[in-house]
């Protein structure tokens, strides 16, 4: 098989901003897209790895032809789609992240774990190439868990497993796109 384009090939990670607003208005703005909405305060910091896992359901029709069956149609009944990543920079926002914490006195150096809910709002995901062409995927709503053991090492870099789950959205601009919009030209 020849190749289309090697324009199409990619190396490159991505970096995640979340905002615990779901829906957030800046989310398509820029001239950018979403550049409004991805500041230093809103990024989860340096994500080592990531990997985006659609989880759909099937279900499968047959009709009866001359006494066997035969498969007519195939339908998607249930839809998820998460994003696994691990980040390695351990600070205080990550940790609230990650140990489900508060902050303990509004202390911002003080967490309480296992004191508070799942975090649902807005993200942009920003997709960053050293090969190819850099995208966004604008998510309306989404919820960011642990993933397992916080890894600590004394030859390694401590890191950190997550999830982000994207969730159904259907109000206002999203009512079109309730999975979120993802923007696969050239955004430099």
């Amino acid at each position: 098989m020849a190749t289309i384009s090697t324009n199409n090939y990619n190396i490159g990670g991505i970096d995640i901003y979340f905002d615990a607003t779901e829906g957030h208005a800046s989310l398509l703005l820029g001239t950018v897209e979403g550049a409004t909405f991805r500041t230093a305060a809103r990024n989860i910091g340096n994500i080592v790895s990531a990997e985006f896992n659609p989880d759909i359901t099937y279900v499968d029709h047959f009709i009866s032809v001359k006494g066997s069956r035969r498969r007519d149609l195939i339908q998607p009944t249930t839809k998820a789609l998460t994003i696994n990543f691990t980040f390695d920079e351990i600070n205080a926002s990550n940790l609230r992240r990650f140990f489900l914490a508060s902050k303990l006195g509004g202390a911002a150096n003080y967490l309480a774990p296992m004191e508070k809910a799942l975090p649902t709002g807005s993200v942009s995901v920003l997709f960053h190439t050293d090969v190819g062409r850099d995208f966004v995927y604008s998510i309306p709503k989404a919820v960011i868990r642990p993933d397992g053991a916080l890894a600590m090492n004394t030859e390694d870099w401590w890191s950190g497993p997550m999830i982000l789950d994207v969730l159904y959205y259907s109000t206002g601009q999203w009512a079109s796109k309730p999975y979120g919009k993802l923007n696969t030209e050239a955004i430099a």
